[in-house]
């Protein structure tokens, strides 16, 4: 009992002294400071835009995050209560700031959308420094002067603009964590770094290089040179034309930041779109970035399922499955998993279904209950001759209800 009691104390201790890790509603400190700016700079919102120069310029209290505490996020709207991992609280609501940045000229990109397998941010580059505001001017910081990574990182700052809900409206604005700039792939952030970073890989990646007082006031600017560097493209695939598209491509890359959504051309066999997909997979992130795919077409990596997955043991779980036989038979399996027996692993329970149209598929998976609405993953099966466009109406006929599909070639 003494032993526990000395723990339970020196841990009180400890607890006391260091700063709160947890999620906290944040309360603005210099509030007579920031009204001033705000009627100084005819901005009440906080933040103020300027078309001339296709700038915005935010109102911003440091949240005193110490130099040695992980940075989730660079700036949060005053509605977060992720002050603890992030080096500032702006004034301004995101939908405030986006709006104000679009008012400046600045073009909306488009944000990851995990669903669609888009996982980069795309938008144009964006240069952000930061000023003290204070009685003696500070000088002008950049985004390297404020945040240190632990690792290299030459990544530019995009404006993606965030997502949106089906209104139009800023869902940063309302939702947790309330991004303004996310340090890690955050879809709903406004702004994000130019890569693809995991949120619990990136996780202590970023840090405040210094740290500032609680509620010093910051002045961020964002701004855009008004050279437009995203190009997007739609490219069809096939054996006979890959070497002519990657030359395509390389020349497109010049100069911009690309972003690809490849699709796979007529009379692609399953086989033949395996070999193409380990193709892109060697242009992806190196001066191409595949986003999603061109509609109604499988994401190339579909087209790269680990062979182990084949056998329903050992897998961590399991999907819904479709089989379609070289006769062009086609069967749905839901694979239950029974739970009550001994024993650590389930008992596998496969529930095969013959269909004829791609369309009765919905009502298929409907019909798994509740163990399968917890499902949105399906395993294609189909001889390696067939061609892709021959199973691509699956993708029509679950949209909504599964976003990631992998196809295997028997």
């Amino acid at each position: 009992m003494r032993l526990g009691l000395f723990v339970v104390l020196a841990c009180g201790a400890v607890c006391a002294k260091a700063p709160a890790r947890a999620p906290m509603e944040w309360k603005s400190v210099n509030r007579e400071a920031i009204s001033a700016w705000k009627a100084q700079n005819d901005a009440p919102d906080g933040v103020a835009a300027d078309a001339s120069s296709r700038s915005v310029r935010v109102l911003a209290e440091a949240t005193g995050l110490q130099s040695d505490d992980p940075a989730e996020f660079f700036a949060i709207g005053p509605l977060s209560d992720r002050a603890y991992e992030s080096l500032f609280v702006t004034v301004a609501s995101p939908s405030a700031i986006a709006a104000a940045i679009e008012r400046a000229g600045i073009p909306r990109g488009t944000p990851p959308d995990f669903d669609k397998a888009c996982l980069w941010p795309a938008g144009e580059r964006i240069t952000l420094s930061a000023r003290q505001i204070s009685t003696n001017a500070a000088a002008v910081l950049s985004f390297s002067d404020l945040v240190d990574a632990t690792t290299e990182t030459n990544l530019p700052v995009l404006y993606t603009g965030g997502q949106r809900d089906a209104s139009g409206s800023v869902v940063a604005a309302t939702n947790i964590p309330c991004a303004v700039f996310a340090l890690y792939t955050h879809s709903p952030s406004l702004l994000l770094l130019g890569g693809q970073l995991d949120q619990s890989a990136a996780y202590g990646r970023f840090r405040a290089r210094k740290t500032w007082p609680a509620g010093a006031l910051f002045e961020l600017t964002l701004q855009w040179d008004g050279r437009k560097a995203v190009l997007h493209r739609e490219m069809a695939f096939t054996k006979a034309n890959v070497k002519e598209c990657i030359a395509k491509l390389r020349a497109d890359a010049d100069g911009h930041d690309l972003y690809l959504h490849p699709a796979f051309g007529e009379g692609v066999t399953v086989d033949e779109a395996s070999a193409l997909a380990q193709a892109l997979s060697l242009l992806d992130g190196k001066g191409v970035k595949i986003n999603g795919a061109a509609k109604g077409n499988f994401f190339y990596r579909s087209f790269m399922p680990e062979p182990s997955w084949r056998t329903r043991q050992g897998r961590i779980f399991q999907p819904f499955e479709v089989r379609v036989s070289a006769d062009g038979k086609k069967t749905f399996t839901f694979v239950e998993e029974d739970w009550s027996g001994e024993g650590l692993d389930p008992v596998l329970k496969p529930k095969e279904t013959p269909f004829k149209d791609w369309s009765e598929l919905p009502g298929l998976v409907a019909k798994t209950g509740e163990q399968g609405a917890k499902i949105n993953v399906l395993f294609i099966f189909a001889p390696a001759s067939t061609p892709v466009n021959a199973l691509a109406p699956i993708l029509s006929a679950t949209a909504g209800r599964i976003v990631t599909y992998y196809v295997f070639g028997e």
